[in-house]
């Protein structure tokens, strides 16, 4: 009977940090699974989380994306929470036309779609958030400007992410001082061979996504976000946030508050200490930690699952 007695104590015996820590790193997915879950009974909204590897080409939005998120959305029942969806998103941003795609898709399924930014959301990430119902921000998290990121082959024939502004400002750059030099009646040969590095077509492309990512925008805010707004208000707000790439950095941040001067109006801000916002920032960094440890391009989860993306094979757990 004493044997017994132990061998119960021993069964309702809580596990050590130790145990729990073991626990948690061979099943890190299911815990991720939990925290959707804890922020939906929150919200009362489905929520599915897009989370990329900054550093990698393979983490910019692309147009394989929208159906990556599909995928996620028919293994859910959304009725749980019906006609909502949430899309957590931590990106630097990519094309344009994909980030078009992500939205329409995301609309497909909820009549009314709200954008969560744990952290970062630039470039076409923060045209995501536009096509948007409404914005959930925290008091550090922030959009970006809506320059579009071109993935560029450099020598040696590894990629690289540049703003598109980037390459059409070092061209214009280029032409200048090469007109500059031939009027002082300098040797414009040095600002020649720079330019015949640089592919004319190429320059057309980033300037033709330039333009396509402001109409982007100024479409998805006239049907939604700012719907009922005059064309030149919205023009206005999306002028604000292309030339904050113009001025500055391509990661310049631009805040919640400073998001709502530009005439974004619908974000709301959750304070730091609050149950949403530790469960949130738990997920994230959860998140985040996981695309580094496992070398994952991008991670996308949901309740009941989730999808590893590589910069070569997707994986679907």
């Amino acid at each position: 009977m004493a044997s017994r007695r132990q061998s119960g104590n021993a069964k309702s015996e809580p596990k050590g940090f130790g145990l729990r820590l073991l626990d948690e790193i061979q099943n890190e997915g299911i815990v991720h699974h939990e925290l959707v879950a804890r922020i939906e009974q929150l919200t009362k909204r489905n929520l599915i989380s897009y989370y990329s590897l900054f550093e990698h080409p393979a983490g910019t939005i692309a147009d394989h994306d929208p159906q990556l998120i599909e995928t996620l959305l028919q293994s859910m029942d959304l009725k749980r929470y019906p006609d909502t969806l949430d899309l957590m998103l931590n990106s630097p941003g990519g094309s344009p036309t994909a980030a078009e795609k992500v939205v329409l898709t995301c609309r497909a399924y909820a009549k009314s779609f709200r954008v969560i930014i744990p952290q970062s959301a630039m470039s076409a990430a923060t045209m995501i958030a536009m096509g948007a119902d409404s914005i959930l921000m925290t008091e550090t998290s922030e959009l970006g400007p809506i320059d579009p990121q071109m993935i560029f082959q450099v020598p040696g024939g590894h990629s690289t992410i540049r703003p598109a502004k980037a390459f059409i400002d070092a061209y214009a750059d280029l032409v200048s001082k090469t007109q500059e030099a031939i009027l002082a009646q300098k040797p414009p040969q040095p600002y020649i061979e720079l330019l015949r590095k640089l592919d004319p077509s190429w320059i057309q492309v980033c300037l033709k996504a330039r333009k396509l990512a402001g109409q982007i925008a100024v479409d998805f805010l006239s049907r939604w976000m700012l719907h009922g707004s005059t064309h030149e208000v919205i023009e206005k707000v999306v002028g604000e946030f292309l030339a904050q790439g113009e001025e500055g950095s391509h990661g310049r941040a631009i805040r919640a508050e400073k998001a709502k001067s530009f005439g974004l109006h619908k974000i709301e801000t959750i304070p730091n200490g609050q149950e949403l916002w530790k469960t949130i920032w738990e997920l994230y960094q959860r998140a985040q930690r996981y695309l580094q440890q496992r070398g994952l391009a991008k991670y996308l989860v949901a309740r009941n699952g989730g999808i590893n993306v590589q910069a070569q094979v997707m994986q679907i757990s």
